[in-house]
């Protein structure tokens, strides 16, 4: 399948959006290639969120999923944690403050109490690293270890990661969102590991092969675009389910799939903070050989100036401040000091047409909040 055209098409993406090194892997019925652009295919890259998977593997080995999260509201469990319903706020501040010890973890964990909570569980889907953080820590008291050993050996060892680790990558992440730190001890559930494209291909065929594996395809709530089960996002492509995890931090990103009625793997590992935009386009290439189709260029919709304006206006989570503008057609949305014009796609759906951000999506999914990066934010004026 990586012949001289799949690789010609990784090159010309990772020449368009100038990300540095690019490793690819595949996998159809068990049968692994991989190749690499300005690396090794071998190369260990930070996978960021693609670590949410293996902690909901864990997770779901130790925990009942309708028991009590702890330290929140009782009417949170274990499962509204793995599929970002709890109704929390995504962060509690920087984490580094809790240090590298064996401790940090149940540190963060001692401060959860006093994170946001915007809306009842269930209400609305709004990703939280928070509540991956809290699985962990339930899962490591429940095997009597740390969340890291008990990651390592009921979920790295048997699936025969011999790379995968909560190390430092072998190359530096690049971009805007480039760091020179460790990552912190305390937030390693929610994409602490370092991985290659041989070991996550392997965990990509353990996710289709794994009785457990099934339970974290089963939809538990919609994000502003496909579904999210436990550990995975879900989408159709040419009709056909695709499950998986992409992954965004310190000048990382990185992208997990598996196509199980084709058991079929995608991984794709890039050092750049727009690395994600080259994979998209390397992603389907991959469904045009596996399933004959690219992903559904989603159709722009015209909505009265009156409907959008009511969207506009100032708000903020624990991760940001955003800024939503009306424009001609559309709004324009201020993240990180930049401007991004945005369409409708929905009747309160839009996605971002130009610059490093394009298709992604944000919505406001209910009166007073908006939804940017999957993060629930309040309207604040």
């Amino acid at each position: 399948m990586l012949d001289s055209t799949f690789f010609q098409a990784c090159e010309a993406a990772a020449s368009q959006w100038e990300v540095p090194a690019l490793a690819v892997g595949v996998s159809v019925d068990g049968g692994a290639e991989s190749l690499a652009v300005g690396c090794d295919p071998g190369t260990l890259f930070r996978v960021a969120s693609v670590t949410k998977p293996l902690t909901a593997i864990l997770a779901l080995g130790l925990l009942d999923l309708e028991a009590p999260a702890g330290v929140w509201p009782g009417d949170v469990r274990v499962r509204h944690l793995l599929s970002h319903t709890s109704g929390f706020d995504s962060e509690a501040g920087d984490l580094a403050r809790f240090g590298d010890g064996d401790d940090a973890l149940a540190a963060a964990v001692a401060e959860l109490p006093s994170v946001r909570r915007w809306v009842p569980v269930e209400q609305v889907w709004s990703y939280a690293n928070t509540g991956y953080w809290l699985a962990a820590w339930l899962s490591a008291e429940r095997a009597g270890t740390t969340f890291e050993d008990a990651l390592a050996e009921r979920v790295l060892a048997p699936m025969g990661l011999e790379s995968t680790s909560f190390g430092e990558p072998e190359l530096a992440g690049t971009g805007r969102d480039a760091q020179d730190r460790p990552y912190p001890r305390a937030r390693r559930a929610s994409g602490g590991l370092v991985s290659n494209v041989p070991d996550l291909l392997r965990v990509g065929e353990s996710l289709l092969s794994s009785p457990r594996a099934s339970h974290m395809r089963i939809v538990h709530g919609k994000p502003p675009a496909g579904v999210y089960g436990l550990g995975l996002f879900g989408e159709r492509v040419g009709g056909v389910e695709v499950w998986g995890h992409s992954g965004s931090y310190g000048g990382f990103q990185s992208s997990l799939l598996v196509v199980p009625d084709r058991h079929a793997v995608f991984t794709g590992l890039t050092n750049s903070s727009v690395g994600r935009n080259a994979l998209w386009e390397i992603e389907n290439a991959f469904f045009e050989r596996v399933l004959g189709e690219r992903r559904r260029v989603q159709e722009h919709i015209a909505l009265p100036a009156e409907v959008r304006e009511s969207f506009t206006g100032s708000y903020a989570n624990s991760a940001g401040w955003y800024e939503v503008k009306l424009a001609s057609a559309g709004l324009v949305a201020i993240i990180d000091g930049t401007a991004y014009p945005a369409q409708a796609i929905g009747e309160r759906t839009f996605e971002i047409t130009e610059g490093d951000r394009i298709r992604a999506r944000f919505d406001f999914p209910r009166e007073g909040f908006g939804r940017f990066g999957g993060r629930l934010a309040e309207h604040i004026e």
